[in-house]
């Protein structure tokens, strides 16, 4: 492999990925992963601080590409005192650079930066840029029963319709030759993952079908965010198995730094290996 990898920023054959944060937070363990008891905890050291919290990154990616600049997914927003935009600058990526927004899906903390309100209007928060939502999480989500139990939707997703930014993706779609977005339901209808293949080397952006380190070996435990339980189940022993098969550099949003790794198998067991 000669994929070259430093800290937040790495490469994918001609694809540069920056990894970006909105900021970290921390909440019980019993909150994501309701049947995991404190046995089946013990088998994972180091997984939990001593109040049994996970701590968790709310990441998003930058990706340059053929021109493109796409950002994946944008935080929890300004709202929560997310601090994406200050992120984007330090690390040299100006908001007008930004020409597709891909959204993995539509919970609160993946649409926070997606407009800013300015004189009572909305604006784009990144002006040039087209924001690719997945059609099955658009349908879910704002139908109007979903929006009264998640009404952030009404004021940083609908108006992107209004503001003429919106693409709706179904199916795998490319983004550019070399970077596409492709289904992983179960963590919600429509969720989808960012795919990267170029020069013979593979990269893949989870999105939230796999957001906690445990999940490598413990696949199988039930995620309380998941809208199909079973369904994310089986799309994440999928999405295991292919990132371990095809070695792909891995970006994963909630992991703390660093961002980027690689799922390998070690006396039998998967686990996650940082760069």
């Amino acid at each position: 492999m000669t994929t070259r990898e430093v800290a937040y920023r790495v490469t994918v054959g001609n694809v540069e990925m920056l990894a970006v944060s909105d900021g970290t937070g921390e909440f019980p363990a019993a909150n994501a992963f309701p049947k995991a008891t404190s046995v089946d905890w013990q088998r994972h050291p180091g997984a939990l601080t001593a109040d049994g919290k996970l701590q968790v990154n709310f990441g998003s990616f930058v990706l340059r590409s053929q021109g493109q600049t796409i950002l994946v997914d944008t935080g929890l927003g300004p709202g929560r005192q997310g601090r994406l935009l200050e992120d984007l600058k330090a690390k040299g990526v100006p908001l007008d650079e930004i020409t597709i927004v891909a959204i993995t899906h539509l919970h609160g903390d993946h649409v926070g930066w997606n407009v800013v309100v300015e004189g009572g209007r909305h604006r784009l928060t990144f002006p040039k840029a087209k924001y690719w939502i997945p059609k099955g999480d658009w349908d879910h989500f704002l139908q109007p029963q979903q929006l009264e139990r998640a009404p952030l939707l009404k004021t940083v997703v609908l108006p992107l319709q209004e503001l003429g930014a919106l693409r709706l993706v179904d199916g795998e779609t490319a983004m550019t030759s070399e970077v596409s977005m492709a289904p992983t339901p179960g963590h919600t209808p429509g969720h989808m993952s960012v795919v990267v293949d170029s020069q013979g080397e593979r990269g893949f952006i989870t999105g939230d079908v796999i957001s906690a380190p445990v999940q490598a070996q413990e696949a199988v435990w039930e995620v309380a965010f998941d809208n199909d339980r079973e369904q994310g189940r089986r799309t994440r022993e999928a999405v295991l198995e292919r990132l371990e098969r095809e070695k792909c550099l891995v970006g994963v949003g909630h992991f703390l730094p660093p961002n980027f790794g690689r799922f390998v198998r070690t006396k039998g067991r998967l686990h996650w290996q940082g760069v």
